[in-house]
């Protein structure tokens, strides 16, 4: 009988909470959450801070892999952050340039989780085994227009981008890693609420729920094929141009700081 192994990081979020309830509910299914801060959940948990390398390392190496023919990697982490000062489109962002608690929430806490999994995988693999691996990170529908105000959190998401594929197209790894990114429009956490308290109830109308995430992606999660591939998750807009608004900076940033109670100076 196939059994797979479904780790899901960031499992205190609402978004990262969604897909535990729903692997949980799954047949020869076993579920791992991991979180920072301490937990309840029915789910096999680990509290770990994914920034300390060697103390992920540990937990990951911890896991139990025998017997498990798929195994899925949710990456539920990860910080946002408006960056109002901003002369041009972010064409050019460099490493040197973005803020770096943005990048390594965002990239290094993947790689940290990743890497040992990885290495845990290879070893069966030299023992004759099959095993295949799932890796799975959150981005947003923007990051294709290089918002200027987000630009250190697109860099980083562009990185992890660039990393999961390699992984998945590797021939070393003979079609077993498939790469998905999920990309998100606005979606209603409790930090997105904390982030822009001033949205008005009209605009919360449109935010997306995390549960419409798990609904539209599990199945692209699942699926052995293709090897890379995003899957685009949002709620429609009646009206919205995408093209029209995400190329109109003044809007975007006016519209980012009422929401976010700022007082800006123009």
């Amino acid at each position: 009988m196939n059994s797979r192994l479904v780790i899901v990081t960031g499992a205190n979020g609402a978004v990262g909470n969604s897909f535990v309830q729903h692997f949980l509910q799954q047949d020869n299914t076993t579920c791992v959450a991991i979180s920072r801060s301490p937990m309840e959940t029915a789910s096999l948990n680990c509290q770990v801070d994914l920034l300390d390398s060697q103390a992920t390392e540990a937990t990951i190496n911890q896991l139990e892999l025998e017997g498990i023919t798929d195994a899925i990697l949710i990456h539920g982490v990860g910080k946002f952050k408006y960056e109002s000062e901003c002369e041009s489109a972010s064409v050019g962002t460099t490493q040197d340039e973005v803020d770096d608690e943005i990048f390594s929430s965002n990239y290094h806490t993947f790689v940290n989780v990743a890497e040992p999994l990885i290495a845990k995988l290879s070893r069966k693999h030299r023992r004759g085994s099959k095993t295949s691996l799932a890796l799975c990170a959150f981005g947003s529908v923007t990051d294709k227009y290089k918002i200027p105000f987000w630009r250190s959190y697109t860099y980083a998401k562009d990185t992890l981008r660039d990393y999961i594929k390699k992984l998945a197209k590797s021939e070393e790894w003979q079609g077993l890693i498939r790469g998905r990114f999920i990309n998100v429009s606005t979606t209603d956490t409790g930090n997105e609420n904390k982030l822009r308290p001033c949205a008005t109830a009209e605009e919360k109308k449109y935010w997306l729920k995390p549960e419409k995430i798990v609904e539209q992606s599990v199945a692209q999660l699942e699926s052995l094929t293709p090897l890379w591939e995003e899957i685009d998750v949002y709620e429609p807009l009646p009206g919205f141009d995408p093209q029209t608004y995400y190329n109109n900076y003044d809007e975007i940033q006016s519209k980012w700081e009422r929401q976010m109670g700022l007082e800006t100076s123009r």
